[in-house]
């Protein structure tokens, strides 16, 4: 009898041993960490405030089983144009890009991002999430979204001239935020081109360039533009640039369960909606100190007849790009009906 008991004892602890050291290895096996690529530098908002705020929440969700690993400033492969190639490719499981880089991947959501769809981040980001499904979606379908959103509408930052009037742009060499904006400053009757904003710096301060098309969180840290720029023009209806998280697919589909479920709740709508309100409020305040021109920049707003000069050169300009991507196939007359109704 004593026997069998302390048999039975010693068989009971081989299993709670071998248990209990089972699920420490299932542990251990299930613990993963993800890289996420930028090409920001790491003080970028981007980096700073929108993808450690998704790190955090996805680690803290599991327990810290699943963990997201920043490589900012290009440290995984140089030129942002690559970046949704490096997601496709599984160079970095996570990465984040601009659509405007590769405007031939997006075409629908390019049409989100033309002049005239919203005032602010988030009225455009809302609007794209309130079409995603119906129209959006399919452009989406070789990555996992994580976050889609979108910056404010562009301004203009010029170097020697002032621009108060559709006259006084005619000629000069100005900066497009994408390729799909330079029919815009072409209608304006400048001389567009289109360079990666991390060029933007050396070419306004060298005079490639006359001025810079974007938003106003470039005008400061960390682009500082008002350092070449000398004059801030306001008040046309600008373009904005669409921003996007992606995570590659297959890597997402191979995960557990838990991890695709926290991955699940922390992207999405939700975290594009915190992206928008956060790059956000950094656009409205450095635009609000150009306005009280506290940094070295003059700031012109519009008047109500010279906006209606620019805005109707510019409506012109987004018609020959509907019409070009209707002509193509894409329902860009129906996206642009949907984001501006």
């Amino acid at each position: 009898m004593l026997l069998c008991k302390r048999s039975f004892i010693f068989t009971a602890t081989i299993f709670l041993t071998t248990f209990f050291f089972t699920q420490g290895d299932l542990r251990h096996a299930e613990a993963k960490e993800l890289k996420m690529a930028t090409f920001m530098s790491p003080k970028h908002p981007v980096n700073k405030g929108i993808l450690t705020h998704l790190a955090k929440n996805i680690a803290a969700e599991t327990g810290g089983s699943l963990t997201l690993k920043l490589y900012p400033g290009g440290q995984l492969g140089k030129g942002p144009k690559a970046q949704y190639k490096r997601v496709i490719e599984n160079v970095a499981e996570i990465t984040f890009g601009v659509h405007g880089y590769t405007p031939k991947l997006f075409p629908r959501t390019m049409t989100v991002a033309q002049p005239g769809v919203g005032n602010s981040s988030q009225e455009v980001t809302k609007k794209a999430w309130g079409i995603y499904d119906k129209y959006l979606k399919t452009e989406y379908s070789k990555v996992k979204v994580l976050g889609i959103f979108s910056n404010w509408p562009a301004i203009l930052i010029t170097r020697k001239n002032s621009v108060s009037k559709i006259g006084d742009i005619k000629g000069l060499k100005i900066r497009a935020p994408s390729p799909s904006n330079i029919p815009q400053l072409r209608a304006w009757g400048a001389a567009a081109v289109y360079m990666p904003v991390t060029k933007a710096y050396n070419s306004l301060q060298t005079g490639v360039l006359d001025g810079v098309y974007i938003s106003p969180g470039a005008l400061y840290r960390p682009w500082r533009l008002a350092e070449p720029g000398e004059y801030v023009t306001a008040g046309m209806s600008g373009p904005t640039t669409m921003l996007y998280i992606f995570m590659n697919k297959q890597v997402f589909e191979g995960l557990s369960s838990s991890h695709k479920k926290a991955i699940n709740k922390h992207s999405g709508r939700g975290l594009s909606m915190f992206a928008a309100n956060y790059w956000g409020n950094i656009d409205a305040k450095q635009l609000a100190t150009a306005k009280n021109e506290q940094k070295g920049v003059k700031f012109i707003q519009l008047s109500q007849s010279a906006a209606t000069e620019f805005n109707n050169a510019t409506a012109k300009s987004v018609e020959e790009f509907i019409a070009k991507k209707e002509k193509a196939g894409i329902p860009a007359r129906a996206i642009y009906k949907a984001v501006t109704q």
